[in-house]
């Protein structure tokens, strides 16, 4: 029950590294409390015996505030007359859908109906939108959009984690493919332009292969 805390040993902001917040999820199935899904998802790396299931946070019906220590019903706010909090928000942004709690200063945060997850952005129809074919929310100013069926729905080609749900920026290739924007940095460092998946150019190389031909 003890509270965890966004900044670690400060303990000024409540929350944990992945998450700003004043709350934590009741695990649906096992009762035991964590501060997101990703910590659970920390802890079932370990190598314990009694493990959990993944937190699916569509299904919490529960939280804690961890200023009161008052278990109650998924909400907005805290419901305890006695907390401290007096009604003040878990968190700056609270879907209740997602049951996404996160109170980071400089960070923008809408819920997608069309996905049904939250993603980082101002909204559907103000920075980003949702691409039909593709499943998956684009931004508005990426005139270049290269629709692929269900993008999202597979691994990256990097690190094989999913995308989907991933909290990390992604970048979409020239040819539709999509991977995280950190997994991108680290494979053009190796000198890769071709996509790992299709073998086709990542970016638009036409300066680089005038380069190559003009060193000859």
């Amino acid at each position: 029950l003890a509270p965890t805390y966004h900044d670690g040993a400060a303990g000024a902001v409540f929350g944990c590294p992945h998450y700003a917040r004043s709350c934590k999820l009741r695990h649906p199935s096992s009762g035991r409390l964590y501060t997101c899904r990703l910590c659970c998802e920390q802890e079932r790396e370990l190598p314990l015996k009694d493990q959990d299931s993944p937190l699916d946070r569509y299904e919490v019906s529960e939280i804690l505030c961890m200023r009161c220590g008052a278990l109650q019903p998924a909400g907005s706010s805290c419901i305890n007359p006695r907390c401290e909090a007096q009604g003040k928000p878990f968190a700056k942004y609270c879907c209740r859908i997602c049951n996404l709690y996160d109170d980071g200063q400089d960070k923008h945060i809408y819920h997608c109906p069309y996905c049904n997850a939250c993603r980082i952005g101002r909204g559907i129809g103000i920075d980003f939108k949702h691409c039909m074919r593709c499943n998956a929310c684009v931004a508005i100013s990426n005139e270049n959009h290269h629709c692929l069926p269900q993008k999202l729905q597979g691994t990256c080609p990097i690190c094989k984690e999913t995308l989907f749900q991933s909290t990390e920026q992604l970048r979409g290739l020239k040819c539709g493919h999509v991977m995280h924007l950190s997994c991108f940095a680290m494979y053009r460092r190796s000198h890769a332009y071709t996509c790992p998946l299709c073998k086709k150019s990542m970016e638009d190389m036409t300066e680089y292969f005038a380069m190559l031909v003009a060193s000859e």
